[in-house]
């Protein structure tokens, strides 16, 4: 074995292993607790896989495989543009993959006559290369085009991209200069042509004007019989395992550009650096890839295939499948674009409000890595601002049950003791609240609310006649029981405005148990916009509550069923 071949072996072990780590990962994260040993959920996972699909459930197995994992129909269905980026790049990553790199082992069982010099295997591997850098191209021009409408991904992983564009780089420019280089020629036709001074004569002749070998010194313009011979000699000899270089999409038209400097790229060892340069490059792919974030393109086709039947909510596997959906999210951000509470990430300056930044985050907490500080408690804002509307799991181009994360999520957080804003609001009387913040008012408070101006104009709330008209439509008050009742009406909201009080108002259960029905505001005789003074209240209260101390809470036990 070559020491290029050791060195590929090498990487796949490294991949290999790489890639077991990864999976592992599988069975030992879980939201929102994982009770099941990772032995236990490998039982689970064993016992479901040796139950083998059958019936229906085979039949979405495949059709997941055609559909989602080879067609890509869910990111087809989203965004064409983006389909075709990623269609492009799998065609011709694939391609390359199993025709060039593993030619000697797969394309030898497809044609017993393959020889990568001639067609179609020539044209075809240049073609493929040209899908991957047009899939490259069309990517980054839509991430260009949709800068700016959300926050990027602070995840990303540039170096894998970089070695992938200089594998494909470095195999165009190869393929350059091997069709430019005179050594190269001439060690061809030492070992392979068996043809008298006369015929090598002609035939370099040939190869100059046919094939664009640069010769140095440069040879001087053959006559119409010696490209004549040559091309007989050619034929004889050569054409069998030499297809013309034209065929070379873009090596071809590369070469021509370098044909001027082929004979100093010749005397400088250019061959056989770049082809080390490119077998480099593809041992450290293919060792990479476990380890970055282009491992989704192992652990997003497993979760489309995981998730091509519907599980119940007692599915032994949950806390797995929740693990490989973390690790399968390839952060496209398409769930954001379709997130029903993203207006409120620049509102509240939260990130984590967008789902994509929201599943980063929760990789942390499915690793028991919670600060219990200021990031945990962002985190909450974020879990917590979500309308379980489903838009983002319906959008999910890798099928992703985000719903069913951001449960999970909300859950470990609340028994971690992270509950919602309005459970540990409401668990301290207003008054307390309103002295907690005269207390601490200038460290919690900024100089200018970053709302509205509803709550600090006083012509928003002063026509308010204390009718008790919204107090009398309101279904959080019709609804409240004595013992956990409100503690202040709507109208009585309204007053503790109008009287400069608004530091009583933040902590008053009304302003946290609004269902934002509208009801008040519809009904209001005055044309108060109630609703949104609640609302806007709950905003600034978050901010301002959520920096003063609060009560300890214990973390809630985990009975590990959800």
């Amino acid at each position: 074995m070559t020491g290029f071949g050791w060195a590929v072996t090498l990487a796949a072990a490294v991949a290999v292993a790489g890639s077991l780590w990864r999976a592992a990962g599988w069975l030992r994260l879980g939201l929102p607790v994982v009770p099941p040993s990772a032995r236990e959920r490998a039982g689970a996972l064993l016992a479901s896989v040796g139950r083998g699909p059958r019936g229906k459930r085979a039949w979405r197995g495949v059709s997941a495989l055609v559909l989602d994992v080879l067609a890509q129909r869910r990111l087809w269905a989203r965004d064409p543009i983006r389909w075709a980026a990623h269609f492009l790049l799998f065609v011709g990553f694939t391609g390359l993959l199993f025709l060039h790199a593993l030619g000697d082992v797969v394309t030898v069982r497809i044609a017993a006559s393959y020889m990568p010099t001639v067609n179609p295997w020539l044209w075809l591997r240049d073609l493929l290369g040209v899908l991957v850098l047009v899939g490259f191209a069309l990517g980054t021009v839509r991430r260009l085009a949709a800068r700016g409408r959300l926050p990027a991904p602070r995840r990303r992983d540039p170096l894998f991209v970089l070695i992938v564009l200089g594998l494909v780089a470095s195999g165009f420019a190869l393929g350059a200069v091997k069709i430019t280089s005179a050594p190269a020629f001439e060690r061809m036709l030492r070992d392979y042509a068996s043809v008298s001074d006369d015929e090598a004569a002609a035939l370099r002749a040939y190869w100059a004007a046919a094939h664009g070998v640069a010769f140095s010194p440069p040879m001087a313009a053959a006559s119409p019989a010696q490209l004549a011979a040559g091309e007989a000699v050619h034929e004889a000899a050569c054409a069998a395992c030499h297809a013309r270089p034209q065929a070379a999409l873009l090596s071809y038209s590369l070469s021509r550009t370098v044909r001027g400097i082929a004979p100093g790229l010749a005397s400088w060892g250019a061959e056989a650096w770049l082809l080390q340069l490119h077998q480099l490059l593809c041992v450290l792919a293919i060792a990479y890839l476990p380890f970055g974030r282009a491992f989704h393109v192992v652990s997003a086709p497993v979760a489309l295939l995981a998730g091509a039947g519907t599980a119940p909510p007692s599915d032994p596997n949950r806390h797995t499948r929740r693990a490989l959906a973390l690790d399968a999210c390839v952060r496209c951000g398409l769930c954001d674009e379709r997130c029903s509470v993203a207006p409120l990430a620049p509102l509240l300056g939260n990130t984590l409000v967008l789902p994509a930044a929201k599943l980063d985050a929760l990789r942390t907490v499915a690793r028991g890595r919670r600060d219990g500080g200021p990031g945990t408690a962002r985190l909450a804002e974020g879990a917590y601002a979500c309308s379980d509307c489903g838009r983002c799991t319906v959008g999910c181009p890798v099928g992703l049950r985000l719903d069913d994360l951001w449960s999970a999520g909300a859950e470990a957080l609340r028994r971690g003791g992270e509950p919602p804003a309005p459970e540990w609001v409401k668990a301290t009387a207003a008054a307390e609240w309103a002295d907690r913040l005269a207390a601490g008012a200038p460290a919690v408070r900024s100089p200018l609310p970053r709302y509205t101006s509803l709550t600090v104009d006083r012509h928003t709330f002063s026509p308010c006649v204390q009718c008790q008209t919204c107090t009398n439509v309101c279904p959080v008050v019709a609804h409240s029981d004595r013992a956990s009742g409100v503690d202040a009406t709507p109208q009585k909201v309204m007053n503790l405005l109008r009287l400069g009080l608004p530091d009583l108002a933040l902590g008053s259960r009304m302003v946290w148990d609004c269902a934002t029905c509208y009801q008040c505001q519809e009904h209001c005789p005055a044309g108060i916009r109630v609703t949104e003074v609640l609302y806007e209240l709950r905003n600034r209260g978050y901010e301002c509550l959520g920096g003063l101390p609060r009560p300890e809470r214990a973390a809630l036990p985990g009975p590990g069923a959800s």
